[in-house]
């Protein structure tokens, strides 16, 4: 903003006398005490002069005050404006570097409408998209800050589960070494001691012999020495055999005990140099910004194709499937159907022409909703379990299972995310390259039997027991919300290629069809056409075709 500064009036100041200016003249570029004033008002030259006060004038930029009405190398007065080089000009000007210049324009006829112009409308609002885009991109990093943070901590607990899963190994596995350990010690033990008993008990013998030996010597007779040198001499040789037979079967080999520490166990100190690694990855920002520039460029690059109204869009009937049960559908990338069959709990994968391709029976009861991630996976909600299990169709097994707060019910897939209608709580989305999970839309109202679909970057949901269908930005803001009276309960939802947004409206057995802004509604079809039990909407944008989950005869029908 200009400087608080005082501002001079120019008027006294030629006449050498300092006087505080209280008024200025944007025309004459000059400050005006009220004494002043009243000669500027009087004069013919002046008197059309619309003056300001000089608090207002204040208030005015440095850099739009700065901007001289004078030309600098010629000290004229600016009186034209050429458009060639944009750029003001004095009479002497046009005479020196305009005059090859066509359409040199008066520059009070330029300027008189130049605060009301089109290009200061467009600048303010180009001013007022910056700073809603700032606000959203401001919204939707910190979210993603929130979802590092809870990223950050989930891998936190796995790196501590998996240390104190190998603490735990290791301690079982030091343990039963121990227990090895101690058994070979005992069992050595006992070898050695009970071959020293024996020795022990050989060696009295031996002692008692050796008294015996005196004995004879001393009292015997020669006969009682010869016989009983004979005995001695036979108890002698059986010990030596004793003893030559501990050398012959191994008994007085030496013994040691060798613990050999598992080769693997030991890699790890120096093959193992970490518990995992860490990478950073980046995808598809989910705020997107437009600037009115960028608008009317692509309206005048791109060849203008009027958007079909709602008037316009009749529901034509292809064809039925005789499949009963049916709560949620979807189309693949090939052009297959998805059936989702609550009572029997099983997935279908039908052709157009209602062939069965793929019958894949669920392990969890009552599934709801289904969406296709790509031609070979399919995610299935269960609200009952509150679980969303990630179903491989070419194998038939389950490829992981993502646990829910509360009760999963309608969900869609886009780019790298699952978002659903999680009942008492809002809408939810999933990261799929880590199952991190977060809330979008915060709705403690959302009701069961709730479906979302997504277009473009738009969300739109329902809201069963509210009868209201919500639109929401990426990042969760709110941009329109339909309670219309001929929409009673609504289901399923889908969107075509121009945004007009499809509800099953249960509550009085109808299709009905939205405006992209949510302004105006219209029934394509109603119980007379017989339309009843209605569940899930899946929309095929390049075939154009509709297919309807209910509780009798899914169908599909082609939009016209």
């Amino acid at each position: 903003m200009a400087s608080s500064n005082t501002v001079i009036c120019d008027v006294c100041e030629s006449q050498h006398r300092t006087t505080n200016a209280d008024f200025w003249c944007p025309e004459c570029d000059e400050g005006l005490c009220s004494e002043c004033l009243k000669y500027h008002n009087a004069l013919k030259a002046t008197r059309a002069h619309e003056v300001i006060p000089v608090e207002n004038y204040k208030q005015l930029p440095t850099s739009i005050t700065n901007i001289s009405q004078h030309c600098s190398e010629h000290d004229r007065k600016f009186q034209n404006y050429c458009p060639q080089h944009e750029s003001l000009c004095c009479p002497l000007c046009i005479q020196s570097n305009h005059a090859n210049c066509v359409g040199i324009l008066s520059l009070e006829n330029v300027i008189k409408t130049a605060k009301t112009s089109v290009l200061l409308e467009s600048l303010d609002q180009n001013l007022k998209d910056i700073k809603m885009n700032i606000e959203r991109v401001v919204k939707d990093r910190k979210q993603n800050l929130t979802e590092i943070q809870k990223q950050t901590q989930k891998f936190h607990d796995e790196i501590k589960q998996v240390r104190t899963r190998i603490n735990e190994h290791l301690d079982t596995l030091e343990e039963q070494i121990h227990q090895d350990l101690s058994a070979a010690e005992k069992k050595v033990i006992s070898q050695i001691e009970d071959l020293i008993g024996k020795l022990a008990e050989n060696t009295e013998n031996v002692n008692a012999m050796e008294n015996n030996i005196s004995a004879i010597k001393e009292y015997a007779s020669d006969l009682q020495a010869f016989l009983g040198s004979k005995m001695i001499e036979t108890e002698i040789k059986k010990y030596e055999t004793i003893l030559q037979s501990l050398f012959d079967d191994g008994s007085l080999q030496k013994i040691d005990i060798n613990c050999k520490i598992e080769d693997k166990i030991t890699d790890i100190l120096s093959n193992v140099t970490s518990l995992g690694s860490i990478s950073i990855k980046s995808s598809t920002p989910l705020v997107s910004m437009k600037t009115g520039k960028e608008i009317q460029a692509q309206t005048r690059s791109l060849p203008y194709v009027p958007p079909s109204t709602i008037n316009d869009i009749t529901m034509t009937l292809r064809r039925t499937y005789n499949f009963s049960g049916i709560a949620g559908c979807s189309t693949s990338p090939t052009g297959d159907l998805i059936l989702i069959d609550n009572v029997n709990h099983r997935l279908l994968i039908l052709k157009e022409d209602g062939t069965l391709k793929s019958y894949i029976p669920l392990s969890t009861q009552h599934p709801v909703d289904g969406t296709c991630i790509d031609d070979k996976t399919v995610a299935v909600s269960f609200p009952v379990s509150k679980q969303i299990q990630i179903i491989k169709v070419s194998t038939k097994t389950v490829d992981r299972t993502i646990q829910t707060a509360g009760n999963c019910y309608g969900l869609c897939y886009s780019d790298d995310h699952l978002l659903y209608c999680d009942t008492g709580r809002g809408i939810q989305k999933v990261n799929m390259s880590d199952n991190c999970s977060s809330t979008l839309v915060k709705d403690n109202t959302l009701s069961a039997w709730s479906y979302i679909a997504t277009s473009k970057d738009r969300i739109f949901y329902t809201n069963n027991f509210k009868h209201t269908v919500t639109c929401c930005s990426l990042v969760g803001e709110k941009i329109w919300e339909n309670k219309d009276q001929c929409i009673r309960s609504p289901r399923g939802i889908s969107v075509d290629k121009d945004s007009n947004v499809y509800i099953a409206s249960s509550g009085n057995n109808s299709i009905v069809v939205l405006s992209p802004d949510g302004k105006q509604a219209r029934k394509l079809l109603q119980e007379d056409d017989g339309i009843s039990e209605l569940f899930g909407l899946a929309f095929d944008v390049k075939k154009e075709n509709v297919l309807v989950a209910n509780d009798c005869k899914p169908a599909l029908y082609s939009l016209s």
